[in-house]
């Protein structure tokens, strides 16, 4: 990992943030260019920055108006960023404006200044900043993380342990990264991966996942595993398409190895993809979760959906990177889930804005994921029918929605 760090208007290159953060990182992943905001217009500056990443594994540091630039580096290369008390909007800010820097970079600034939020976006905002006395609000509508932290604007107290809680955060946000976190009605289906030990396991594999995973550099992993939580289209749509693609586009040298939760859903699957996709045998494994072997998987977890698909519905218990990870599916009921649950674990679960008997209804449930958050659980949902309500009502708690893969 690589970090590129953003001084303030007036700032030096060996700012506080890039003394913390050599702390943490080898001086020599820190890039922490001397920057002359005055005499260099921002769209000049946003090529200079963006000519500075050359993998797809940096995290972008920003203070003040550093902050700024970081936020458009993280939305333009879909990374994470840390931000500092960030100028949001340099072009209201008398200190910048009146600097002598030329009254076109003013006009610049206004209309590349964000007005929506961006979820990977984590931000440090001091509650004694007298330069942005104002910018909490601000800060909470355009980053996916506040934290309220003691300090003035240039000067955070403990800076160094708030970082390294960030990246924390960061890290864990990204233990299950989605290709989609959508209902079946939205333009993108429920799924996620992980990858572990030079394998990619996919949770679902519904056709909006297959059209971003045959994307990605698929071919450097040694494994590839679909763990299938039920039949439903938006779930189990696109598996027979990836098998092919991987079998035909690897030249015959790879097979996807399908995990079924049960026997029963294994021979479903059966069904599906050959007597109805006509796929043929030799492309691809199928097992159940019972039968593989791997540290990853813990097991499968009978539950509750619609009554068509009575038995053959279910969510896994996973062990990613160590960590405790409970994957519901579509499910209408936590209780299959509660005794899996302990303290550090990542619970990743359905939350509907409407309510109907087969999906987990947010309202009735946000006392509930919210007693979790607060007891340790880290609480993220996924399968989301209305996306902006449901932001709206999990907005000043612990929840968070389950991050987006960067495709």
């Amino acid at each position: 990992m690589k970090i590129l760090n953003l001084h303030g208007f007036m700032g030096e290159a060996d700012n506080k943030n890039y003394k913390a953060l050599c702390g943490i990182f080898p001086s020599e992943d820190i890039i922490s260019p001397k920057i002359d905001y005055k005499k260099t217009s921002p769209d000049k500056l946003l090529g200079q920055f963006a000519d500075m990443v050359d993998s797809d594994d940096f995290i972008f540091v920003g203070q003040s108006l550093g902050g700024w630039f970081a936020d458009k580096l993280s939305r333009r290369f879909k990374r994470p960023c840390i931000l500092t008390n960030p100028c949001n909007y340099p072009h209201k800010l008398e200190l910048i404006t009146t600097s002598g820097m030329p009254h076109e970079f003013a006009d610049i600034y206004r209309k590349l200044s964000a007005s929506d939020e961006n979820e990977r976006a984590y931000t440090l905002c001091s509650d004694a900043d007298t330069i942005l006395p104002d910018n909490y609000k601000d800060c909470v509508k355009l980053s996916g993380t506040v934290k309220r932290v003691h300090g003035s604007h240039s000067t955070i107290e403990n800076v160094r342990v708030h970082i390294a809680e960030m990246l924390t955060e960061i890290e864990n946000d990204r233990l299950l990264l989605f290709l989609g976190r959508g209902s079946a009605f939205a333009d993108e289906h429920n799924s996620a991966f992980f990858t572990e030990d030079n394998e990619l396991v996919l949770i679902d594999c519904p056709a909006t996942s297959y059209q971003k995973v045959r994307k990605m550099d698929w071919e450097k992993y040694e494994n590839i595993y679909i763990l299938i939580t039920h039949t439903h289209g938006d779930h189990s749509g696109g598996t027979g398409t990836m098998l092919q693609y991987v079998w035909f586009a690897s030249y015959m040298k790879k097979k996807v190895t399908i995990v079924a939760p049960s026997e029963e859903v294994r021979d479903d699957l059966l069904l599906l993809l050959m007597r109805i996709e006509g796929c043929e045998a030799e492309w691809f494994n199928i097992v159940t979760a019972a039968e593989l072997n791997k540290p990853w998987l813990v097991s499968s977890v009978p539950t509750v959906h619609v009554k068509p698909l009575d038995g053959r519905c279910f969510g896994y218990h996973l062990k990613i990177h160590g960590k405790n990870v409970v994957y519901t599916g579509d499910t209408a009921s936590l209780e299959p889930f509660g005794p899996l649950l302990e303290k550090d674990s990542y619970l990743y679960t359905e939350a509907a804005y409407y309510k109907s008997e087969v999906h987990m209804y947010l309202k009735e449930m946000l006392p509930e994921y919210k007693r979790l958050a607060e007891n340790g659980v880290h609480v993220y949902l996924m399968h989301l029918d209305v996306e902006s309500e449901i932001k709206k009502m999990i907005a000043d708690t612990p929840l968070k929605l389950a991050m987006l893969y960067n495709s």
